[in-house]
């Protein structure tokens, strides 16, 4: 298995179910993990892995893994449009369909604002 190191992060901007809006987005930590993903998966095909998990997990009613559960035990409501994902050393926003990528220094003022 190949573990990454994951960090979401909602966003409580007024304007987000419209998209991530990098000169708005009020970036709020809600959880910090590893994620286990399958070995034989690298690049593009390991970010895309561990986007489609988180989603997954952070969606649905009875969530599998155990940083799920924390995540949902928590408080936090279900990852949506304008939320961001650290995967790894990328950063990316759900998107209306599906992720659109964020800068470092976008992702860190959305976290100082």
């Amino acid at each position: 298995m190949t573990t990454v190191r994951t960090t979401v992060y909602l966003n409580h901007a007024h304007a987000r179910f419209f998209g991530f809006n990098e000169t708005t987005a009020q970036l709020r930590m809600a959880e910090t993990f590893d994620l286990e993903l399958p070995e034989h998966l690298t690049g593009a095909a390991l970010v895309d892995a561990a986007l489609d998990v988180v989603f997954e997990q952070l969606n649905i009613d009875e969530p599998e893994h155990i940083w799920a559960l924390r995540y949902r035990l928590a408080g936090h409501r279900s990852l949506s449009v304008g939320d961001v994902v650290v995967t790894g050393e990328t950063a990316w926003a759900v998107a209306p369909i599906g992720w659109k990528p964020v800068s470092a220094d976008t992702l860190t003022a959305g976290i100082l604002r």
